[in-house]
């Protein structure tokens, strides 16, 4: 037996075999009880022994003559003999012609006996005419004692095809699920690079105020003594053509000097220029020695300058202590100075924010140092802001977590300063923060 519609034929089979021993049946039927409630299917031959290829689904406690069947399966009995007469026949009939079964006379019958031998799962019935011998009950018996080790080892079987059908759809489903696992993190690793290269873009954009205060500054002594040098060469043309050689060369002299302070401050704005393309460019991976503490003091200046450009009201004190024995280092310029600006704009952030809702006497700081240790070089930047309260203290370096209003901050400054310093550099990236006092982010990198 392998599938369950195999049961019409098997009954089929029975009522031959029957037949063939000299036993003549109305019908012959196997029940499957599904549940203690009742719920059974049958599987049953017509009166002349042809199976009938459907299976018959009805409750057991439907009728009274189920119900005895039903009743002596609960109570685990052998076998049970309902001899059905009058009313309950007439009623059994009734509730068959309801279900749909096929007769072809045996409605006419004025008895109808049932034998049934019982199996773990249900029971073997045949109907007859009148009762039959005893021989023929524990001939139904060992069909019913075979039957329940046949359909066992079916029913075995059905579950493991269908586990094995189960297993086949899990398999199917997992890797879907994979598939759209892998595709939403490419989707996301995509969408992180742009984030990443937003983020950039935006410190980027915080700076570019900065430059142009900073670049300004040597391009007024540029032009101021482009200008004077003008009218020196003016004078010394005048002094030349008088023959006075001694006070032309005095005035050669001072257009000397403007000349080497034209060159240095044209020096100093190329140098800008070179540290912002620095700084706005794809970073190669390569370290390179780096004074930490010219790279502070630029970032901080330049963080300074841009957050005054962006809003006038923005005014903040802030200092410096610099460790002037701290020799050059090997970090990624572009990416240690990403991190430095980062800290120094929150700094400034915090504690502008902090001024908006204080009264009038609050002194604005942040401070940036730098300190030599034995192989350790820290640079902090501090603030008198508001400080981080502990409840997400351990949050801030997470991707996407940020306590700016939304629009103001994307999440990732911290994250990716972190993965900077921790990740690209062997480093360290720690804060210590007091809730209304103010903050301390330390880095520390291998000297």
């Amino acid at each position: 037996m392998q599938k369950s519609d195999e049961l019409a034929e098997t009954s089929a089979v029975l009522f031959k075999q029957l037949i063939g021993l000299g036993i003549s049946p109305n019908r012959l039927y196997i029940t499957l009880i599904k549940d203690e409630n009742g719920d059974a299917e049958f599987w049953i031959t017509d009166e002349d022994g042809s199976k009938v290829s459907m299976a018959y689904e009805d409750n057991m406690n439907s009728n009274a003559s189920f119900k005895k069947m039903f009743d002596g399966w609960k109570a685990k009995k052998q076998s049970m003999i309902i001899d059905m007469q009058g009313e309950e026949l007439k009623n059994y009939f009734q509730h068959l012609t309801q279900l749909n079964v096929p007769f072809k006379g045996g409605l006419e019958q004025k008895r109808r006996v049932q034998h049934l031998a019982y199996f773990s799962k249900g029971f073997i019935g045949m109907a007859s005419p009148d009762e039959q011998p005893v021989e023929t009950m524990q001939l139904l018996e060992r069909f019913a004692y075979v039957f329940n080790l046949t359909f066992t080892r079916f029913h075995d079987l059905q579950m493991a095809e269908a586990h094995a059908l189960q297993a086949e759809q899990d398999l199917i489903e997992i890797k879907a699920a994979r598939k759209k696992a892998e595709d939403a993190l490419t989707e996301l690793q995509a969408t992180q690079k742009q984030l990443i290269q937003s983020e950039k873009m935006a410190s980027l954009g915080e700076l570019t105020a900065g430059i142009a205060h900073e670049i300004q500054n040597p391009l007024n002594f540029v032009n101021n003594f482009s200008e004077v040098s003008n009218e020196l060469m003016a004078e010394l043309k005048t002094e030349l053509a008088t023959g006075n050689r001694e006070l032309a060369t005095e005035i050669a002299n001072d257009i000397a000097g403007n000349l080497e302070k034209i060159n240095h401050h044209g020096k100093r704005a190329a140098d800008i220029v070179k540290g912002m393309l620095q700084h706005s460019r794809t970073s190669s991976g390569q370290k390179e020695l780096t004074d930490i503490n010219a790279l502070c003091d630029e970032y901080l200046r330049l963080a300074y300058h841009g957050l005054r450009a962006k809003d006038k009201s923005f005014n903040a004190k802030f200092e410096t202590d610099f460790d002037s024995s701290i020799p050059k280092i090997n970090v990624i310029p572009q990416d240690i100075g990403r991190v430095i600006l980062n800290l120094i704009n929150n700094a400034f952030y915090a504690v502008n924010e902090k001024a908006k809702l204080q009264a009038a006497g609050f002194e604005s700081l942040v401070k940036v140092t730098t300190k030599k240790l034995e192989d350790k070089i820290v640079i902090r930047v501090a603030d008198n802001g508001n400080g981080i309260p502990n409840s997400i203290k351990e949050k801030i370096f997470q991707p996407f977590f940020t306590t700016k209003p939304t629009g103001q901050g994307t999440g990732l400054g911290l994250s990716l300063a972190y993965d900077i310093v921790t990740k690209g550099h062997g480093g360290e990236l720690k804060v210590e923060t007091k809730e209304g006092e103010g903050s301390i982010f330390v880095i520390l990198l291998n000297s």
